[in-house]
């Protein structure tokens, strides 16, 4: 009996689980804004609480809190586009060497796997083929692409405006489903999730301010053409852990590629190994510390399942969501043991720990 009860118990584990991976890959048109909203609005909200404290209203302070948000955003996408504008008028300066660089990878190519040139230019043209047979095709893919980005992006906005502006209601909510003797559980699971995912968020944030301006010093002083729109540009996919260090570092190595002689290459490279290397070690503990309480291995996990089921944005949503599953786990008993395998095993410096208490911040 125990062993029909345990294979009964197996099967109801792995029913759920492809029923929630199933919803998870049909659900993200709805789900991917609504996940990013939910994040956004912890972001904003002792924002909208510290405007209402000085005596604005609830709605007067939910939506000075999404301009904030659309003027730092609309300040970064000024930001790059004029720095574009630069980029460009340095273009024919920059082409003869980028054409000089793609004849060398061309002839590496050839030497190494022996496809000549014309050939390399036939599989490209063949894989473009593939993924459009017209361009008109390409085209409508593009604009329908740009038109569900604005679509998302209002969703996003409108699902932020409606959970800061009745956020006491669904904490509510979900007390209602619970007996009152599991409140207190509920209550502190709840704080933990909202702390944090916003924590979540405001440290990608200093994080990406602070690789941002390292490398805009640091490209600046060695001289590398476009410093300031490459650093921005480096760092916009370090939103993605791990791999978004790698993506955004191509950027400024092949700007010293091809703007400038070869003695750019190291200390270009160099300074942003240093960056990482701070930001890893000493910013990113400081700044989130234990809060995301995650394992390593499910880290990747998550950014790798996350990949699948929702391209980009689940590399970047998977690793909170992950951390909110665990600290659901923790408050269930049946599933304290799943909270135990995503729980991270390793310890953070003492030395992090104190400069955490020094700043006024304790780590769970």
């Amino acid at each position: 009996m125990i062993k029909r009860a345990l294979i009964y118990r197996a099967d109801a584990v792995l029913l759920f689980g492809i029923l929630l991976v199933v919803a998870l890959y049909f659900g993200q048109p709805f789900l991917i804004p609504l996940f990013f909203a939910f994040i956004l609005s912890l972001l904003l909200l002792p924002v909208s609480q510290k405007l209402e404290n000085w005596g604005i209203g609830r709605i007067g302070a939910t939506l000075l809190s999404i301009l904030l948000l659309l003027l730092f955003i609309a300040g970064f996408c000024g930001v790059i586009y004029a720095q574009g504008t630069r980029l460009v008028q340095d273009w024919p300066q920059i082409q003869p060497k980028l054409l000089k660089l793609l004849n060398t990878v061309q002839a590496w190519v050839q030497q190494e796997i022996g496809l000549s040139p014309q050939q390399q230019i036939q599989a490209v043209k063949a894989q473009l083929e593939k993924q459009s047979s017209s361009s008109g095709k390409l085209l409508n893919t593009v604009l329908g692409g740009i038109g569900g980005m604005v679509t998302s992006f209002v969703l996003v906005l409108l699902y932020i405006f409606f959970l800061m502006w009745k956020r006491e209601k669904y904490p509510e909510f979900i007390l209602k489903l619970f007996a009152v003797e599991h409140h207190p559980a509920v209550q502190s699971a709840l704080s933990k999730i909202a702390k944090v995912s916003a924590q979540y968020m405001m440290g990608r944030l200093f994080s990406m301010i602070f690789l941002a301006v390292f490398y805009m010093i640091g490209l600046s002083i060695i001289g590398l053409k476009n410093a300031l729109l490459m650093s921005w540009i480096a760092v916009i996919p370090t939103l993605i852990p791990y791999v978004g260090a790698f993506i955004g570092s191509t950027f400024p190595l092949t700007m010293a590629l091809v703007s400038g002689s070869s003695d750019l290459v190291l200390p270009t490279a160099a300074i942003l190994v240093v960056a990482q290397a701070i930001d890893n070690n000493i910013i990113e503990p400081l700044v989130m510390g234990a809060e995301l309480n995650l394992s390593p291995l499910f880290t990747i996990i998550a950014i790798i399942l996350g990949e699948l089921l929702w391209g980009i944005p689940g590399m970047i949503l998977f690793e909170p969501l992950f951390a909110i599953v665990k600290i659901i786990c923790d408050h269930v008993p049946a599933l304290k043991p799943y909270g135990f395998l995503l729980e991270n095993e390793v310890k953070e410096p003492q030395w992090i720990r104190k400069v955490r208490q020094a700043l006024g911040r304790t780590s769970h």
